[in-house]
């Protein structure tokens, strides 16, 4: 009988810490952990009754305990750490014609190591610098483009 509730409660470990370690291998393993305890049962009293109730009970156990877990975890200080809290709003840089900033010359917003941001024409940019790392307010002459992005060197 020991063995049946130790595979089950390392079941419920297992499943619980599913929760905070992402990729599915700990609740599969939880869940062997509960098929085996009621295999244990099996062999423990016999029959298909104590097993269909160990791993009946093992299931709405595992079951319930993620419920709580995501309630209670969700609202916990360690789960504000580890669930997205907002959306990031954030945004790409619009296609870029080539007229619009090739040849043209402007200012390092950010350091760039090499990749940052540039000033051109009162407009910010995504740039990558072909020196390498390039100090923030240092002057830049627009050398080509990417897709989203433009190539800078310094002046």
């Amino acid at each position: 009988m020991i063995e049946v509730l130790a595979a089950m409660l390392f079941g419920f470990l297992l499943i619980g810490l599913e929760a905070i370690v992402p990729g599915g291998v700990l609740g599969v393993l939880g869940f062997c952990c509960l098929v085996f305890s009621a295999y244990l049962s099996h062999e423990a009293f016999g029959g298909w009754f104590a097993p269909a109730v160990t791993f009946l009970v093992g299931s709405l156990g595992a079951i319930l305990l993620v419920f709580i877990e995501f309630k209670w975890l969700s609202k916990s200080k360690l789960g504000k750490s580890l669930f997205l809290a907002h959306a990031d709003d954030g945004i790409s840089n619009s296609k870029i014609s080539p007229d619009e900033v090739l040849a043209k010359e402007g200012e390092s917003l950010t350091d760039h190591h090499p990749e940052g941001i540039v000033s051109i024409d009162g407009k910010n940019y995504d740039a990558v610098c072909e020196d390498g790392f390039l100090p923030k307010g240092s002057k830049v002459k627009v050398t080509g483009m990417d897709d989203f992005r433009i190539r800078v060197r310094r002046l």
